[in-house]
């Protein structure tokens, strides 16, 4: 997982580097001109939960483990870009976040799943950015995002029957960070990134059986690279 992130920031370097290197015609040099404008994102995500053990499973030896691992997700939204200066853009991005949540339980070398129906959960999203741009150099220029994002758990109800031995909130709020590199075409400008999510909130609802004893809260992380079109 670290060296792949290595080779993207890597990308994104030499990217950007190749930009400056000659001087070129300006593609569409009136586009930032505009107040506001809208476009669309497509990504790929990586979230896992932080896992914040309890008392309780320090103090037993049945559960060995409890893991969870970066799961693979799809996110698709839209864009609604407003300029508040020269370099500082106000940015929401409403969108879906299709991913997985589970936990890895091992107990006599044998793994077992939790919760035991899960099959993907869908997140309607809705951050909220500050855009900082560096300096227009030809027909790109690189940027820093920084803001929050609220989400909320849109899966059927139906997978949340009283039989699982873990649940979830269906609400949470992260805060996030992550650069990219707009490059700007005749009619339109395209822009690949990277952003980091720490969530802020125990998503964990307290149960009591074996499997909600041992951990006190679960926590989201989240790596998300997309494609955006504006």
């Amino acid at each position: 997982m670290e060296n792949r992130n290595a080779l993207i920031i890597i990308f994104f370097f030499f990217f950007s580097i190749n930009l400056a290197q000659v001087e070129r015609p300006l593609n569409n040099p009136v586009y930032d001109n505009q107040r506001y404008h809208f476009g669309f994102t497509l990504g790929l995500s990586n979230n896992k939960f932080q896992v914040n053990y309890s008392e309780a499973f320090v103090n037993q030896n049945q559960i060995t483990q409890i893991l969870s691992e970066y799961e693979p997700g799809f996110n698709v939204g839209i864009i609604i870009d407003l300029r508040i200066s020269e370099n500082t853009n106000l940015r929401l991005t409403p969108s879906f976040n299709f991913t997985d949540q589970k936990l890895y339980y091992t107990q006599n070398n044998i793994t077992s799943i939790q919760p035991s129906n899960n099959t993907g959960v869908s997140h309607f999203e809705m951050p909220v950015y500050l855009k900082y741009r560096s300096e227009r150099i030809n027909n790109g220029r690189v940027y820093l995002l920084m803001g929050g994002k609220f989400m909320l758990d849109m899966s059927s109800v139906e997978k949340l029957t009283q039989t699982e031995n873990l649940k979830f909130k269906k609400t949470n709020y992260s805060i996030d960070i992550g650069f990219g590199i707009d490059v700007y075409f005749a009619y339109f400008k395209f822009s690949p990134e990277i952003k980091y999510s720490y969530g802020m909130l125990n998503l964990l609802e307290s149960q009591d059986n074996e499997y909600s004893n041992l951990i006190n809260g679960l926590s989201t992380r989240g790596l998300l690279i997309s494609l955006t079109f504006e």
